[in-house]
């Protein structure tokens, strides 16, 4: 009895306490997840009005890792503080013709910030629905097989037929442009999905000057990881950067290599490379590793871009990639320069690394099982610095791994690789540009 009173006297000491938020991560250009510790679909968020772009959400969960303040495009802002022991408090304020939406999965909160539907629109839409009504005789479809006997029939679509019918007639002359407003829808529904063949042939006009800059880590003296097959990194990263560059010229785009054979280029003459060619994209290939004694082998597909490390994980793999630094900057001149990186830039460039990992991930899992989403992070990765246009830097996997190192350096991965990359820079161009 004493057990069962105890039990629940827990039960109430803990209830509301035992929701915790354990993490908040920012993604894309203008979404944001929080994690809980526990699943949270049933959770009822009711906002409350602060003043007309501004609004708040409490829920009673502690608040583990602390006050964050998170930017987001056109002055859109989400803060995440423990308002009281028991209440964290999320104030969500909307960007200029932004505004926020909010949806539970799982253990998870996604906030995002997305365009406002303009009332000129919706007034078009209201213009617009008394056209569906039209075809009010019980057999739509035959109207337009014999159009004159039902505009006769019916007197005020009579005189509306006629006039509609002589706009839409001049297209039909050539068959050939009546059906060029498909394909552009076509590309527009398939913005999120790179790969496909339409949204390809839409984008030549754009990819044309196109400037991509791919660049191939380490080189000459520098090995880079040596993996598992005993092979070096700057061998399999040049074999994908040859790859891509094949790839992105078949695609229509105008391509340079910082280096094309086995050559030692530092890290700051690569960007400078970028940026005397007036490249629109820099995309830098690493493989990753960890050493022998470590305790776990891990294994995944990573893309950074540039900014100060959120993670021990993506500071750890910074650090390798930064061996070759830029030696003017010391700890604090390179945390300065960073903070005063261009935002316009890291948010184009966190586009970029979201559109390749998800090419890279979807071309790759066509194939081959196992491929794991090591996911989008932010390091401060000093080849990257010097880039003046959007720039990832991508991990294609661990050379350490007695899975992915075999994978690495075989010849069909390597154009698999290539081709994901491909398929996440057209769909950051297609949005983009």
């Amino acid at each position: 009895m004493w057990r069962a009173l105890l039990l629940v006297l827990l039960a109430c000491i803990t209830k509301g306490q035992n929701l915790h938020i354990t993490n908040s991560i920012p993604f894309g250009a203008s979404s944001l997840k929080v994690v809980f510790s526990q699943n949270i679909e049933n959770l009822e968020l009711t906002p409350r009005k602060i003043s007309e772009n501004s609004l708040y959400i409490d829920i009673e969960a502690v608040l583990d890792n602390g006050k964050k303040v998170y930017y987001f495009p056109r002055n859109a802002q989400v803060t995440i503080a423990q308002n009281t022991p028991k209440i964290t408090r999320f104030v969500i304020t909307n960007g200029n013709g932004l505004i926020y939406q909010a949806k539970l999965v799982q253990n998870n909160l996604y906030l995002s910030f997305v365009d406002k539907i303009p009332e000129s629109s919706t007034a078009k839409d209201a213009n617009k629905k008394p056209e569906p009504q039209k075809p009010k005789p019980s057999t739509p479809q035959k109207s337009p097989e014999s159009k004159q006997p039902d505009s006769s029939n019916t007197k005020p679509p009579a005189t509306k037929k006629p006039d509609s019918t002589p706009t839409q007639k001049p297209a039909p002359k050539h068959e050939a442009e009546s059906k060029k407003p498909k394909p552009k829808e076509s590309t527009e529904s398939n913005k999120n999905a790179p790969d496909s063949k339409d949204s390809h042939a839409d984008f030549k006009p754009k990819k044309k000057g196109y400037k991509v800059v791919i660049d191939a880590g380490h080189g000459g003296k520098d090995c880079g990881t040596l993996g598992v097959t005993k092979v070096c990194e700057k061998h399999i990263v040049l074999k994908v950067a040859q790859a891509l560059n094949k790839e992105l010229k078949k695609r229509g785009y105008t391509t340079y290599m910082t280096r094309d054979k086995d050559e030692y280029i530092n890290l700051k003459e690569r960007t400078d490379f970028a940026n005397a060619k007036n490249a629109d994209l820099f995309v830098s290939i690493h493989a990753n590793s960890v050493p022998k004694t470590a305790k776990k082998s891990p294994k995944g597909v990573e893309t950074y871009f540039l900014a100060t490390a959120r993670s021990d994980r993506a500071r750890d793999v910074a650090e390798q990639e930064n061996k070759d630094d830029i030696d003017v900057m010391n700890y604090f001149s390179k945390q300065t320069f960073l903070n005063s990186l261009n935002s316009h830039r890291l948010l184009a460039s966190n586009k970029l690394a979201i559109d390749i990992q998800y090419g890279i991930l979807k071309k790759l899992r066509q194939s081959y099982q196992g491929v794991t989403d090591g996911g989008v992070r932010e390091g401060p990765f000093w080849v990257l610095a010097g880039a003046l246009m959007p720039s990832v830097l991508i991990e294609i996997g661990y050379n350490s791994n007695e899975i992915e190192a075999p994978r690495l350096n075989n010849d069909a991965y390597q154009k698999a690789l290539a081709a994901g990359i491909a398929d996440g820079v057209d769909g950051f161009v297609a949005k983009n540009f």
